[in-house]
């Protein structure tokens, strides 16, 4: 997968996007074992990559994608949460977890009124993500290393041993630079 940092653009000639198509909307909101909580925005500095499978007569599907939402405008601060998931096949929900298909990490030390005796890094161990959208278009094609405006919609909801529980809303339209998987085993929560 390509890491593509959200804002940049990646013009070619035949782009008709532009990079005003981009847009941005999440929230994390994280819930602590004594009843506290804090939330940030995530859209201070996104990365984001996709791979997508590519046939002659059907749309881009994206078969795998990575989201890093940081809750933090200057670098150097640890707040940010990453979204991996593999066997996409659509929207639809996802487990979270090892060996699910969905994996979830978030580093809290810097984020806004997370309490001291919180503040490290989480992976989920368990949880959902429920996807509404997730396209790359409606032509049919081989777009490899192609800029797709690429559309990520959705919820999560996770929980880590020590009980940090996350949950996420993100809506994102950004420009990803086609790279071809084949078809993957869907791998949708029964």
């Amino acid at each position: 997968m390509a890491l593509v940092g959200f804002g940049c653009s990646y013009k070619k000639v035949g782009d008709t996007g532009s990079p005003e198509s981009q847009s941005c909307d999440s929230l994390v909101d994280l819930q602590f074992p004594d009843g506290t909580w804090a939330s940030f925005g995530g859209c201070n500095d996104v990365l984001v990559d996709a791979t997508f499978e590519f046939d002659p007569d059907d749309p881009p599907e994206i078969r795998s994608f990575r989201i890093q939402l940081a809750g933090q405008e200057q670098p150097g601060f640890d707040c940010w949460l990453i979204i991996t998931a593999t066997g996409i096949c659509g929207p639809g929900s996802y487990d979270v977890g090892t060996g699910q298909s969905t994996f979830v990490q978030y580093e809290i030390h810097d984020c806004p009124y997370v309490p001291d005796r919180y503040e490290a890094g989480y992976t989920a161990k368990e949880g959902i993500l429920l996807l509404d959208e997730v396209s790359a278009g409606s032509e049919t094609g081989n777009f490899t290393d192609q800029p797709l405006l690429t559309h990520l919609a959705g919820a999560l909801e996770t929980t880590t041993a020590a009980e940090v529980n996350a949950s996420v809303s993100f809506d994102l339209s950004v420009f990803i630079r086609g790279e071809d998987a084949e078809e993957s085993t869907c791998d949708k929560a029964d």
